[in-house]
């Protein structure tokens, strides 16, 4: 993103961020209205029917397979302090397919062990993040007198208006959590409650920590140099270029970075498991899909299923040369967006329609602000808050799909594939493909 956006790389992750807290109210609406499980895919159900709930689901898992694989590739990339080989772009790419393999049995194994591994990691990693900042800003900012005479860019020229637009679209791979917050409401205790302070907290915490890490990263170390010479673990450039930082530093912030980038591999896995697993379900895929071990309890097709996605993606982006010289993050960056940003306009207008087609239900949550119009003597209500959030994040997805050519092309493969499978199914089992017809739970 800094290879796009330069020095204005805060401001970009700031716009994204305008974004990404209007879906996170969107979403703390709706998953405490509907707490089941399948996320943006049950929203589309509620709203539209059978047929863009499947859409909607299609892209989430797209957007959880590449959100293990975008992940995976810094999770190794970092461990090469401790093991240099791993600089190596054809082993990089074999470490993180032994990871993603990794994940997938402890997913298999347990959700709840999986769960735990990850809350772990989380904590730790929250309390080094912060630590990082704070010693940024004390040791370089503050001292330099950079927190108020930035490094001197021009928006439009460096970066040009195209080159920030593309850094915003990769800004979003950064903010992460929402759809998986939505995917866990059904088992939640108290749902109408828990959900939206914990998707309110989510906000808060992730956009302080990444505008928190962006604005002493720039200042610390120069953009070109972070994303060329430490494109794959820039935390790792960031804490090495401290003044005073040693190997204790050093080995902290690979162990840091590593475990971070874990924690986004595995909820790639079990945010697509779970979403196969709903659209099962819905009888919007077969419910094969669906099955539970008898052992441990767990969706292990589904899992398996899409944990194999993951891989087969970082082998085809490492080995394949697909990203071109800027290497396969930027590739699964670019069709990260098209899956996350489409479910994120699929909710901001799901919650427009619901408020009126569905206006009896209890909503323990309501975005505040809205306006009434009137439309052939029927008052309708609209949402103010989701409104904007469905033309920015609408305009975000709109300009991933004009800035990135592979994930526009890839995308578009993708939702080719699964609309054949689903009117394949759906004929099969005599189910309706178009009409809005929503199939029972089993």
């Amino acid at each position: 993103m800094t290879l796009h956006a330069l020095y204005a790389a805060p401001i970009a992750i700031a716009v994204a961020a305008i974004a990404y807290v209007l879906t996170g109210l969107t979403y703390a609406e709706l998953s405490s209205t509907y707490p089941t499980a399948g996320g943006s895919a049950t929203f589309a159900q509620e709203a539209f029917g059978d047929t863009v709930s499947f859409l909607a689901g299609w892209m989430l898992c797209l957007d959880y397979v590449v959100t293990a694989a975008i992940f995976a590739i810094p999770a190794v990339a970092y461990l090469s302090y401790f093991f240099p080989v791993l600089q190596r772009p054809e082993m990089l790419g074999v470490g993180a397919i032994l990871l993603l393999a990794g994940l997938v049995l402890l997913n298999v194994i347990g959700i709840k062990e999986s769960v735990s591994f990850t809350l772990g990691l989380s904590l730790v990693d929250i309390a080094s993040e912060v630590a990082l900042i704070v010693l940024g800003l004390v040791l370089v900012v503050i001292p330099r007198g950079l927190l108020f005479n930035w490094p001197s860019f021009s928006l439009g020229t460096t970066p040009t208006w195209s080159e920030f637009v593309q850094a915003i679209t990769l800004a979003m791979v950064s903010y992460l959590g929402i759809e998986a917050l939505a995917q866990a409401a059904e088992e939640t205790k108290i749902a109408g409650r828990t959900i939206p302070r914990a998707t309110i907290l989510t906000l808060g915490t992730v956009v302080v920590l990444y505008l928190g890490i962006s604005t002493v990263a720039v200042n610390i170390v120069s953009p070109d140099v972070l994303s060329k010479t430490w494109v794959n673990d820039p935390i790792a450039g960031v804490a090495s270029n401290l003044p005073g930082a040693g190997s204790l530093i050093a080995v902290w912030i690979a162990l840091l970075g590593s475990s971070i980038s874990i924690i986004g591999a595995n909820a790639g896995i079990i945010g697509s498991s779970r979403t196969l697993y709903a659209l099962s379900r819905y009888k919007l895929l077969p419910g094969r899909l669906g099955t539970i071990h008898k052992k441990f309890r767990t969706p292990y097709i589904a899992i398996t299923v899409f944990g194999l996605g993951s891989i087969v993606l970082v082998a085809v982006a490492s080995f394949g040369n697909l990203g071109g010289p800027e290497g396969p993050l930027l590739l699964l960056g670019g069709l990260y967006n098209v899956g996350a940003l489409f479910s994120y306009v699929n909710a901001h207008a799901s919650l427009i329609v619901t408020r009126n087609s569905d206006k009896a239900r209890f909503r323990p949550f309501r975005v505040p602000l809205s306006f009434n119009i009137s439309i052939d003597k029927k008052r309708y209500e609209i949402p103010i808050l989701p409104l904007l959030g469905l033309i920015a994040t609408g305009a975000i997805w709109v300009a991933v799909i004009a800035t990135h050519d592979l994930g526009r092309i890839l995308g578009a493969i993708w939702v080719i594939t699964g609309m054949s499978v689903f009117a394949y199914y759906r004929r099969k089992s005599h189910l309706p493909v178009m009409t809005r017809e929503q199939a029972k739970l089993d």
